[in-house]
């Protein structure tokens, strides 16, 4: 009688489904509380995952423990059913041909054809989106880095990096915030940057809008082509409009500026 050999299939199991999800070595690892190189290793047959560690490998991978060796899931027993509050990744086919790094940054685009459309040119082809005009992104989970052509809207935080050819609308960007037109979120760890307006909480680094935004303290410079209401400005503040802050650390140039109590 043939024994199947379990640890060989765990290893081949474990790379296909990694990459099946678009999902690096790094990324998993972080998942997981590990090094890539701990990763690395199952994958390449060097060790074997500790026990405790399958239940959650199979949650990430959205299969059971029995398919993580390879076993198809008994006749007898149904599938579980989830509901969209259950899913809390995404599931992608892996490609090799994408025009971006296999990186940790989840990606949403709108193709016509095979070529990939900015926001302008998404608004162009309105009939698709009708009748808001728009093509919103909706993530229910916590993203690391987010890059959108379109608007996107996460009902949790987004980790690192948060890009949008539209708007954003999230609770915190733990490092940098660019929107072609609008956001509206928490906290923002590093730089915000906007075409239009936005509104958050405090900003760790740099503060630019096209027109005007409201925020908490920021951290460095802020620059708005109208107003500024905010906390305290930790370097220089420019605005074509009204600055009304607690304090500025640097230089100030605006039509009027207002400090509050």
């Amino acid at each position: 009688m043939q024994h199947t050999n379990y640890a060989q299939v765990l290893s081949e199991r474990i790379l296909a489904l990694r990459k099946e999800q678009g999902m690096t070595q790094e990324a998993l690892a972080q998942r997981l509380g590990l090094s890539f190189q701990a990763i690395s290793k199952w994958e390449n047959g060097q060790s074997c995952p500790d026990i405790a560690l399958l239940p959650l490998l199979a949650d990430i991978f959205a299969v059971s423990v029995d398919q993580l060796f390879g076993r198809e899931q008994q006749a007898n027993q149904p599938e579980p059913v989830h509901s969209e509050q259950d899913m809390t990744e995404p599931v992608f086919s892996y490609c090799d041909e994408l025009p971006w790094p296999d990186d940790d940054t989840l990606r949403g685009v709108v193709a016509w054809g095979r070529k990939i459309l900015k926001h302008e040119e998404i608004r162009k082809k309105r009939f698709i989106f009708a009748p808001q005009e728009e093509c919103t992104w909706l993530l229910r989970y916590s993203p690391l880095n987010v890059e959108c052509k379109c608007s996107l809207h996460v009902e949790g935080d987004i980790l690192g990096d948060a890009n949008a050819g539209s708007y954003i609308e999230c609770e915190s960007i733990g490092n940098n915030a660019n929107a072609g037109s609008h956001f509206e979120c928490g906290s923002i760890g590093n730089n915000a940057n906007a075409g239009s307006h936005f509104e958050c909480g405090s900003i760790g680094n740099n503060a630019n809008a096209g027109s005007h935004f409201e925020c908490g303290s920021i951290g460095n410079n802020a620059s708005a082509g109208g107003d500024i209401e905010c906390g305290d400005i930790g370097g220089d503040a420019e605005a074509n409009g009204d600055i009304r802050c607690r304090d500025i650390a640097g230089n100030a140039k605006a039509k009027r500026i207002v400090m509050k109590g």
